[in-house]
């Protein structure tokens, strides 16, 4: 049987310490050569409404132990609107409100389908797990003191994840809008060891953080280079949240996996461009395809920073920090890796999802949880 699960199931089977550990362990299976992934790539299409295109989305990615191969889909209509002065994505499918995207589980020994899954809860587990790995090798042993821009979800699993790392003491969060800030702090009080304050700008929310996590949808920078104080870790979900002059201010840029930089030089293919800083390829007349955002990522995005490895695999000896006064970072986005031209297409998100997807099936098998569907409906007697 192959289950079905949705985004509550999933929050259910969810245990975040097993997660982060089935996450490092599949991190250290990419690092050794057993875990591999096909980069995220989108394709566009126009929908014929202003300024919005249907945008699929895929990534994939396996690991050997224990064997599974997971892909991500993701059907979005996307605009680009400007929301209090910055430029945000939107999306949706079939309605506003609603969204399509879903994950594939298979198991690598027999090519069976194991699970169906939405991919909000998933997407989110996923990115924290990592982002979680960053902050244990990198952030300071005494970090206590987390801050947050952002209330979404995004900001509710890199909260939940930092504490299962960390022994938080507080954490303070920002978000423009109030109503989603009070709804974050009644929401999240109960499931965290430490009390949440409401910042009333996204620079009270990183003031005097250990750990400064960035968790929005925005386009444009919502971390000034001026916040970031000595000794302080950055997490971010997108390459635009740090403003250039944050990401100068990182002295060391952790590796989760060492790959060489992704680099599209010398290719050519007439509906193919970095856009939104993914690999993606778009139809549609000219003017139409420039509405799409392209991204803008530096060759080098951390100037004066010096790349290292987060931790030896092999030996589990996790990076040792020079001084308590060094700024961190994950490279890449929390993905823990170099992004060379790529954007975010370069990282090991099918890797993630495989990991914290296998954690997620395993649990819900456990459990008793989803809806179970006959794996003869998956399988035919026509050669393909």
């Amino acid at each position: 049987m192959a289950l079905m699960l949705n985004n509550q199931e999933q929050e259910r089977a969810f245990v975040v310490g097993e997660a982060i550990e089935a996450m490092a362990s599949a991190l250290r299976q990419a690092a050794r050569g057993d875990a591999t992934r096909r980069p995220r790539i989108d394709n566009y299409c126009p929908t014929g409404q202003p300024g919005q295109f249907l945008n699929f989305s895929s990534m994939e990615g396996v690991i050997r132990d224990p064997g599974y191969y997971a892909l991500r889909i993701k059907p979005d209509v996307m605009s680009w609107p400007i929301v209090d002065g910055i430029r945000r994505k939107e999306t949706f499918n079939t309605r506003p409100g609603r969204w399509g995207g879903l994950v594939f589980l298979f198991r690598v020994q027999t090519g069976e389908l194991l699970a169906i899954m939405n991919d909000g809860f998933v997407q989110h587990a996923r990115v924290a797990a990592t982002a979680a790995l960053g902050i244990r090798y990198l952030a300071r042993p005494d970090a206590r003191r987390l801050g947050i821009i952002g209330s979404g979800g995004m900001a509710r699993s890199f909260a939940v994840a930092a504490a299962a790392v960390r022994p938080l003491e507080a954490i303070r969060v920002y978000s423009p809008n109030r109503a989603h800030l009070e709804a974050y702090r009644d929401e999240m009080v109960p499931q965290l060891p430490c009390p949440i304050e409401l910042a009333a700008s996204a620079r009270e929310a990183v003031a005097g953080a250990d750990i400064a996590s960035c968790c929005t949808n925005a386009l444009g920078s919502v971390l000034d280079g001026a916040w970031v104080e000595p000794g302080m870790h950055l997490t971010n979900v997108t390459t635009w949240e740090l403003a250039p002059s944050a990401y100068a201010r990182v002295e060391v840029a952790g590796l989760l996996a060492r790959r060489t930089a992704m680099s599209v030089a010398g290719l050519v293919d007439d509906d193919f461009a970095m856009r939104n800083n993914v690999w993606s390829w778009a139809c549609g007349q000219p003017e139409e395809r420039e509405q799409i955002p392209r991204g803008q990522y530096p060759a080098e995005p951390y100037p004066n920073a010096r790349y290292v490895d987060c931790v030896d695999w092999a030996t589990g000896t996790p990076y040792t920090r020079a001084s308590a006064d060094e700024v961190t970072t994950l490279a890449n986005s929390s993905y823990g890796t170099r992004e060379g031209e790529c954007g975010q297409s370069a990282g090991l998100q099918g890797i993630q999802f495989a990991a914290v997807g296998g954690h997620l099936y395993e649990r819900a098998v456990a459990l008793g949880l989803g809806t179970e569907l006959p794996q003869e409906m998956f399988l035919q007697d026509v050669v393909t």
